[in-house]
């Protein structure tokens, strides 16, 4: 019988928690505070630990640093009834296995229990070169994959222009990728029937939350081929250097689980073009042996005509393509700082993009010649991924953005 210790200082949750894990077959034990639990920790040797934060004389980090000296392996997962994406954040920077909010949902709790419990066995490493070699074999070599361990991840939100953070976790065999808004708790599938853009970024739309910025991040697991992964976060994916370059370090450093299950790619069958678009814009997806991206963007200088056709999966990804930067002329920043989104200030964002102003680059050097067309198949690559299966066909784009992508995935949608 596994044994659980739950530290809290609020007796009803001791009470109620207590009854309906003893209720679903755990040996429970309780403290009301952290000496308490620390003293019974050491007696009862416990697996699982359910740790309040906010916790007179010794606060839950605290607990949690001594719970980790004594045993590295045990499954810490902290709760707190008035958290922030911060607080989880440091808490599992620190160890946590995982972080809950007040109410707490059985359902939630015993999800987390069952998965810090699982660990690494719901798979194995992935050691194939990346998804192209696999769709290259088939749909039925196509697995399903997760990230190795938690990844936690600090940055500034573009729109917000706060600093922010989120939590990548390990989510079982056909779960998909799911933010989920802390403190609310809301979850939201990363999902085309959740999308929309109001022009400068994707974001997905629940109930009562909005997650912002998700195509770097969308882009970087499109790649990777996860496709089993929570996002704990505030409201927006943090911008970082206005790339996907950090997001595949920390992918890479946790490692990606292939799963035991299979994922069908979705085969584009015949050729899809968004009509009535304005302009020279211009976007179609038609069917091909592998997944492609031609991109044409046209502006005034420095950016002046740029086409870059990119093929492949993880290893060109990460060498051509995630390290290109959001880019931005500083009216497009004053425009957003009009409409009240705080990031919109020049200052806050000078090392986050790059920034053009009387047709010259202003803030930095460019990683390639091309790095503004390269930046727009990275976006173009993360929407696709609301699709939530690996794409097999051929792009072909001109001056389009978020916008139109969302549009071709609906049509996209349709075609299942």
């Amino acid at each position: 019988m596994t044994k659980v210790l739950i530290i809290d200082d609020e007796q009803a949750i001791l009470g109620s928690l207590s009854s309906i894990l003893r209720d679903e077959g755990f040996d429970v034990s309780a403290a009301r505070d952290g000496k308490e639990g620390l003293a019974l920790f050491e007696k009862e040797k416990p697996r699982i630990v359910l740790l309040d934060i906010w916790m007179p004389e010794m606060d839950g980090l605290e607990v949690l640093r001594l719970v980790r000296e004594r045993d590295p392996e045990a499954v810490v997962i902290v709760i707190s009834g008035h958290g922030t994406i911060s607080t989880a954040v440091e808490a599992v920077k620190m160890g946590a296995t995982d972080f809950l909010e007040k109410p707490l949902s059985i359902e939630k709790v015993l999800e987390v229990i069952q998965r810090g419990l699982a660990g690494k066995g719901n798979g194995k490493e992935k050691t194939g070169d990346d998804v192209r070699i696999e769709i290259a074999r088939g749909p039925e070599a196509c697995r399903q994959k997760t990230v190795g361990k938690s990844v936690v991840m600090y940055g500034m939100g573009l729109f917000s222009g706060v600093k922010t953070g989120m939590i990548l976790l390990p989510m079982p065999p056909d779960t998909g990728i799911i933010f989920e808004q802390v403190p609310e708790g809301e979850r939201i599938p990363a999902f085309i029937d959740y999308a929309y853009s109001s022009g400068n970024a994707s974001s997905v739309k629940g109930k009562n939350c909005t997650i912002r910025t998700v195509e770097h991040l969308l882009a970087t697991c499109h790649m990777y081929g996860i496709t089993n992964l929570l996002v704990k976060i505030s409201d927006e994916v943090p911008i970082f250097d206005g790339s996907a370059r950090e997001i595949c370090s920390n992918i890479e450093e946790a490692g990606v689980i292939e799963q035991n299950q299979g994922i069908e790619p979705l085969l584009v069958k015949e050729r899809i073009v968004l009509q009535n678009l304005p302009g020279d814009k211009y976007l179609s997806i038609e069917p091909a042996a592998e997944f492609e991206i031609d991109y044409t963007l046209e502006q005034p200088r420095p950016i002046g005509r740029q086409r870059y056709v990119f093929r492949g999966g993880k290893a060109a990804f990460l060498s051509e393509i995630a390290p290109a930067r959001t880019f931005g002329s500083i009216k497009d920043f004053e425009r957003l700082e009009k409409m009240g989104l705080a990031a919109g200030r020049v200052s806050s964002v000078i090392g986050n993009v790059i920034l053009i102003n009387n047709e010259e680059v202003i803030n930095t050097e460019l990683r390639f010649a091309d790095e503004f067309v390269r930046h727009k198949i990275l976006d173009l690559i993360g929407d696709l991924y609301l699709i939530a299966r690996p794409v097999v066909g051929k792009v072909v784009a001109c001056q389009t953005g978020h916008l139109e992508n969302i549009a071709l995935v609906k049509k996209l949608k349709e075609t299942f």
